[in-house]
């Protein structure tokens, strides 16, 4: 199937009312969610979650895809009108769109970066068309030893990614491998850190877990965060222009380096959008020829962080599909959609179940075009959410959170857990210790297990298979060479420093 017939299928497979209504109101809501300082799509999407359990799966998954993409182009507004970042990849944002609009160039800076983010959402949704299928087919190569160096290189990636960190990103990482390994064991039905509680015996459930780390705990922090103060005046003149709409089309190169560096970095485990928005801007920094220095209100600035932010959706969505291997914590949770409905993420997938690959790619292209009109449409009405006051959001968001645990399964065990784990995430944000490594980990656990036991059970438990077949091999190279580049980075130096 070539893409264009991929493409004409996955349209007509969101032809049913209730998948175009979950289309538009996860757009609707990941704008609102974007607006407004400190919520975010990850708290959303877990809250969410347990709410897509009675949809179809591909209604689910449109309904949390709207309010992933939604959130990238809302966080645009408060950091241009109030200089407050919705989400930590409209940072860069920030920098010139701020500038501009005390400049009294508000409606210049808000269309200079939608039109960035759509063109980065367009193209990254195009991506996942183009390279999804041929990445599936080389991942249908994989056996159980390649699967499970590819979840260990997956895991390294996660730590690297948050650097001086790497030491309690790898801890949080296994204990969410830990965690998936709770309840029954597949193959010896012994009962495994089960500690005689019943309600632990079918395991961990990720739905409360992502309820509590990401919904119960950012609720809470908001709860104790002071009220924050901002010039009310610039959201006044939030707007937009048809002029600013075409503006990014005369920064091809700083456009090119966003949509690049966005799709590139999107692929790769748990490093985000942040990182990507970050070098795109410093990399349009540098060629830069404007008069206007950057931080001062370059509008080349905005288009290569807003490309950047949006396009690591599609890139994010690859790994999910051909490999089974979340790129974040967003679509770790929206994984759970697939697993709830029983729909194995992976290179069969492709072979299964077709029309969801192609209802995704569908879903992405109609949602950034459901986005931008939304947008302008209501910007104005909705830069006025910045006035609300993050506590009693936090409180809204609290009881949301204990209504969706409850819902999952009607149950109070749900609630406890996901309790415990807003506490953990609580104190886990008070001592600056990352938590999406443990979702990543309890995600990907269930798999590692399970082609770590098949490739030792056929080896009679020898590691060779490892280091014998070439796509396990060069993945082995590459997670070594990854935790060993600190010590050669810095023999390196220390060579060129003698010489």
């Amino acid at each position: 199937m070539d893409f264009f017939d991929s493409l004409t299928q996955g349209f007509a497979s969101l032809g049913t009312w209730q998948i175009a209504l979950s289309l538009l109101i996860g757009a609707a809501l990941g704008i609102v969610v974007g607006v407004l300082p400190g919520v975010g799509p990850g708290v959303t999407i877990a809250v969410l979650l347990p709410f897509t359990y009675g949809m179809a799966p591909l209604a689910g998954i449109s309904l949390l895809l709207g309010v992933y993409c939604g959130a990238f182009y809302g966080g645009a507004v408060t950091s241009i009108l109030i200089r407050t970042p919705g989400e930590a990849s409209s940072i860069m944002t920030m920098f010139d769109g701020y500038p501009m609009a005390k400049n009294g160039q508000s409606q210049r800076a808000l269309s200079l970066a939608f039109m960035s983010a759509f063109v980065g959402g367009i193209v990254s949704a195009l991506l996942l068309g183009l390279a999804a299928r041929p990445m599936a087919s080389f991942a249908a190569r994989f056996g159980a030893p390649e699967s499970v160096m590819a979840i260990v290189l997956a895991a390294v990636c996660v730590g690297k990614a948050y650097r001086r960190q790497f030491a309690s990103a790898m801890m949080m990482m296994g204990i969410g491998f830990f965690l998936a390994t709770v309840g029954i064991d597949p193959n010896s039905n012994e009962q495994r850190y089960t500690f005689g509680i019943p309600g632990v015996l079918s395991g961990i459930p990720l739905v409360p877990v992502a309820v509590g780390l990401f919904g119960m705990a950012q609720a809470l922090v908001m709860v104790s965060s002071p009220v924050p103060s901002f010039d009310a005046s610039l959201i006044q003149k939030a707007g937009v222009s048809w002029r600013g709409f075409l503006e990014p089309f005369k920064y091809p190169k700083a456009m090119a380096k966003g949509l690049f560096l966005g799709s590139a970095i999107g692929v790769l485990p748990a490093v985000g959008a942040a990182l990507s928005t970050s070098l795109a801007y410093f990399w349009a920094q540098r060629g830069n020829k404007d008069r206007t220095p950057f931080g001062q209100g370059n509008p080349e600035g905005i288009v290569a962080a807003e490309c950047a932010n949006n396009s690591n959706s599609g890139g994010a969505m690859i790994t999910v599909l051909t490999l089974g291997i979340p790129g974040d914590a967003i679509t770790a949770i929206i994984m759970g959609v697939f697993v709830v409905h029983g729909i194995v993420p992976g290179p069969s997938l492709f072979m299964d179940r077709p029309e969801i690959i192609n209802g995704v790619l569908a879903s992405l292209l109609v949602i950034n075009v459901v986005i931008l009109a939304l947008l302008v449409i209501t910007v104005k009405p909705l830069a006025r959410l910045a006035y609300v006051n993050p506590r009693i959001l936090g409180l809204a968001i609290l009881a949301l959170c204990f209504v969706g645990a409850f819902s999952a399964a009607n149950s109070m065990y749900y609630v406890i857990i996901a309790t415990v784990f807003g506490v953990l995430g609580l104190v886990c944000a008070r001592a600056n210790i990352p938590t999406i490594p443990l979702i990543l980990g309890m995600v990907m656990g269930d798999t590692l297990e399970a082609t770590l036991r098949q490739t030792l059970g056929r080896s009679e438990g020898s590691f060779l298979p490892f280091i014998e077949r070439p796509i396990s091999a060069v993945l082995v190279a590459t997670t070594v060479l990854l935790l060993m580049w600190p010590l050669f980075s810095g023999l390196f130096a220390k060579h060129r420093r003698n010489t």
